[in-house]
């Protein structure tokens, strides 16, 4: 957690507008690589490739039939990294973000020969196109930021207004963890699990970090009690796993719900 000076004073939406626009400034690499700490521009894109089929395609697959006929959104595209992949299995992909550069990521995603895109602004709370408009929701590494649980729980209405009837999402958030993180043991996973509604007794917690860290810890629990009360059906349940040399079982940070429209 962070303390002191390095805990954020602007806000976390003028925070991340300012330091990303910052890395902007300083460079392709220095901007591409800024929102999952790559190495460079193409190592950025080469993770968003590895997260797009481990934690966005491999759970949807058994409940979108068809991708290439739908419309995809996703919430939080930073870079682009992940949206890239994801605009080679569906139609078409929007994404939303609070920054202010998307210029530079539509640059470089026809660079690299992508173009059914688009890509908007948001102010942080919302998402900005059509009511029923959508047949996928997705959001990997972005709601574990936002600053207070009434943020969180707008996304989850919007994406609930956005999607078609029908409609799947897949929504991560961070995760309290004490034992699993960066392990392999199944067991410590469901330890955490069970310390969860001990430890997050509200069902989350807001923290003060500084930006690009986590802000907001959801239970799987509070996340799910939402989604049905705003008419979501909650079809399954997944946890991030972290992608490090010679093995993709260690688990990572974030729950992810799979919740569809009826």
């Amino acid at each position: 957690m962070a303390m002191g000076k390095d805990i954020e004073k602007r806000g976390h939406i003028t925070g991340f507008r300012e330091e990303i626009g910052k890395a902007a400034v300083e460079g392709r690499d220095s901007f591409f690589s800024w929102f999952n700490t790559a190495a460079n521009a193409d190592a950025a894109f080469v993770k968003g490739s590895w997260d797009f089929s481990c934690h966005i395609a491999g759970p949807l697959a058994p409940f979108v039939r068809n991708p290439e006929r739908k419309t995809a959104l996703e919430i939080g595209y930073g870079g682009g990294r992940i949206l890239a992949s994801a605009c080679r299995s569906f139609n078409k992909v929007v994404g939303v973000d609070i920054h202010g550069q998307n210029d530079v990521v539509a640059d470089e995603l026809k660079k690299r020969g992508i173009s059914n895109f688009r890509l908007v602004h948001t102010d942080g709370k919302s998402i900005p196109v059509e009511s029923g408009s959508v047949d996928v929701v997705y959001s990997f590494i972005v709601l574990q930021h936002v600053e207070k649980i009434d943020v969180f729980e707008r996304y989850f209405e919007e994406t609930h207004r956005v999607l078609k009837a029908g409609g799947v999402a897949i929504l991560y958030f961070g995760r309290r963890t004490v034992h699993s993180l960066g392990r392999e043991s199944r067991g410590l996973y469901l330890i955490d699990r069970i310390l969860e509604a001990a430890l997050l007794r509200g069902g989350y917690i807001e923290l003060p970090s500084a930006v690009n860290d986590v802000n907001l810890l959801v239970s799987c629990s509070y996340a799910k009690r939402l989604s049905r009360r705003l008419g979501l059906t909650v079809l399954g349940q997944v946890v991030s796993r972290k992608n490090v040399p010679d093995c993709i079982n260690f688990y990572g940070g974030q729950h992810g719900l799979i919740l569809k429209k009826e």
